[in-house]
């Protein structure tokens, strides 16, 4: 090893590493067995980690924290995932005349990697780096159906799903129905839940394997985004992500 490298710094990295790459999450003992460190000097990375949010702990197991994509957010622009969305998105802000948006699963919430906005003169779509509560955005009910559909009660417990509009669905059942509605349409919707008078539709990316990584969506008033363009809309965004998702590999 060379004289100038810091152990502990060399053993935090390769625990972030394993957790970022566990999609399903990794417990202590299983960090520790990995890495192969002393279980005293995992738990005290794991806390500061924790601490710090570069990494988020869910009942017994440690999944990547929003700390570790805000730091990457630089990174993640320049992407093959951003540069191959960009030009999708622009088709699909072009083709429906609404600002349409890139988010990818982070924790408990849907991170907003990229937007492109329409020509609609009211701004109503988040910026590219913001957390978006998984209950009520279109991203994030997305991500809630097809990543995290078995941890639901995990959700309620730890995260109290607040109520932010008169439509918002802040119970475990009614979530147990937005999971079987979302998997049956293949697509999110975001009806006035978030913000009142925006609407938000969202559909799923999916990698080499087949799982859900990334979600591809549109927002806008609902005097632009009306209920008789649901079918219309449904099908440029279902189309819009499932062409990034071949563009990653996803047959």
């Amino acid at each position: 090893m060379n004289k100038y490298t810091i152990p502990n710094l060399k053993k935090a990295m390769l625990m972030l590493r394993l957790i970022a790459s566990a999609e399903q999450g990794l417990s202590a003992v299983q960090i520790e067995q990995q890495a192969g460190i002393a279980r005293s000097t995992a738990f005290r990375i794991l806390k500061t980690l924790t601490e710090d949010g570069m990494v988020d702990k869910k009942g017994t197991l440690f999944y990547a924290g929003p700390g570790l994509w805000e730091m990457g957010l630089m990174a993640l622009r320049k992407s093959q995932l951003r540069e191959l969305a960009l030009p999708i998105l622009q088709r699909l802000t072009a083709q429906t005349g609404l600002t349409s948006h890139l988010a990818v699963p982070s924790g408990w919430h849907s991170l907003i990697l990229e937007v492109c906005d329409s020509a609609e003169p009211i701004r109503v779509a988040s910026r590219p780096g913001s957390l978006t509560d998984l209950h009520c955005s279109a991203t994030g009910k997305l991500f809630l159906a097809f990543c995290y559909a078995d941890r639901l009660e995990d959700f309620c417990r730890e995260v109290y799903p607040q109520r932010r509009t008169e439509n918002t669905k802040t119970t475990l059942e009614e979530f147990r129905q937005l999971v079987h509605d979302v998997r049956q349409r293949g697509y999110a919707i975001d009806e006035q839940e978030y913000h009142p008078h925006v609407r938000c539709m969202a559909a799923p990316v999916r990698d080499i394997r087949g799982q859900v990584v990334a979600a591809v969506g549109v927002t806008a008033p609902i005097s632009a985004f009306t209920t008789d363009r649901f079918d219309e809309i449904s099908r440029a965004v279902t189309t819009a992500a499932q062409e990034l998702s071949s563009k990653i590999g996803h047959k």
